[in-house]
């Protein structure tokens, strides 16, 4: 049986250095985030043990598909390492005729898209936009759909499979895009029309959308700007680039809904400490300022209303107003 020949030592020390060590990189990073990920759902699972059984069911799931690619990424690390280790070749073939490898992307979209949805409902609370959020959730499907039409051709060893992670991780940075971009203008609408109390409440909803989506967002943009610039036929610093940011990108979808959900607490006592605070300055009325925080799968009501409130001999009246509005990032809001 013919062995296939050695590449050039130039294309050997490419491989090396760019291809196999983005892996190592990348698996890594990725059992590094896994570890903030852990910590995070520890810290959920005792700070909102009376949660809503689809937010706990959200976090266990998500518990279970992210550390299934922690595990994946083991395999891949073993077989590349260990059973490969004296055959340079094998082990960059692999990538193509392993089906631990040849579902990599796949599966890391199947988590992208569960985070991606539980963030979609969260701005159709916000929102009631149904146009925006139909757009953003049919830009989500199509990049799900074309990483596994990307793994159909990887498997037939076609390579049409590099044109559909390309198209794949474009429409993933124009969805993410679109979708951060319009929950911070609905998130400034509100808060432009609500009272003082809850526009500051809104206000650190919009710093957390931003703190917790821009990596995520990043990370896709440095996927995609590597995927396209690589050298197809020698490895250089764009595949390393693109091989890390391919690996950690779902688990930053991870940590940012981890994040949202476990800010939700901080949130509501900063702002209702706010509250009493300035009721016990004025002492106008028995009114209570504090925001209740629920779950960011119901939304609530803020009923406009003007209330005139007479203090002592009535010559004075405090005339409280509080806007329309229906918002959920990433929870209820109830005044």
């Amino acid at each position: 049986m013919a062995t296939v020949p050695s590449p050039p030592p130039a294309v050997i020390h490419s491989l090396v250095t760019f291809f196999l060590g983005g892996w190592d990189l990348a698996v890594c990073a990725d059992l590094t985030l896994q570890g903030i990920i852990f910590a995070q759902i520890a810290h959920y699972v005792t700070l909102y043990k009376k949660d809503v059984l689809a937010l706990r069911a959200f976090v266990a799931v998500l518990l279970i598909i992210t550390t299934l690619k922690s595990a994946q990424g083991l395999v891949i690390l073993w077989i590349q390492n260990v059973e490969y280790f004296m055959n340079l070749n094998a082990a960059c073939n692999m990538f193509t005729n392993s089906w631990t490898t040849e579902l990599n992307l796949t599966l890391a979209a199947l988590i992208a898209f569960y985070v991606q949805l539980f963030f979609c409902k969260r701005l159709w609370t916000i929102s009631r936009n149904v146009y925006i959020v139909s757009v953003v959730v049919a830009l989500f499907v199509f990049a799900l759909v074309a990483a596994i039409v990307s793994s159909v051709f990887t498997f037939a060893g076609q390579s049409k499979n590099v044109t559909w992670i390309e198209i794949h991780l474009g429409t993933v940075f124009a969805g993410d895009v679109l979708l951060c971009g319009s929950t911070i203008y609905f998130l400034l609408y509100h808060s432009k029309h609500a009272s003082l109390d809850t526009a500051g409440m809104l206000s650190s909803l919009m710093r957390l959308t931003f703190q917790s989506a821009v990596p995520a967002v990043l990370c896709a943009l440095i996927s995609l700007v590597g995927t396209l610039a690589w050298n197809r036929t020698t490895p250089n610093a764009y595949v390393l680039l693109a091989v890390i940011a391919n690996n950690v990108l779902p688990k930053l979808y991870a940590i940012s809904a981890m994040w949202t959900l476990n800010s939700r607490r901080n949130i509501r006592q900063a702002h209702s400490s706010a509250g009493r605070e300035a009721n016990a300055a004025t002492n106008r009325s028995r009114y209570t300022n504090g925001i209740e925080l629920t779950s960011p799968w119901m939304s609530s009501d803020f009923s406009a209303r003007n209330e005139a409130c007479t203090n002592g001999g009535g010559d004075d009246a405090v005339h409280r107003t509080t806007v329309i509005t229906e918002t959920s990032f990433p929870l209820s809001l109830k005044v």
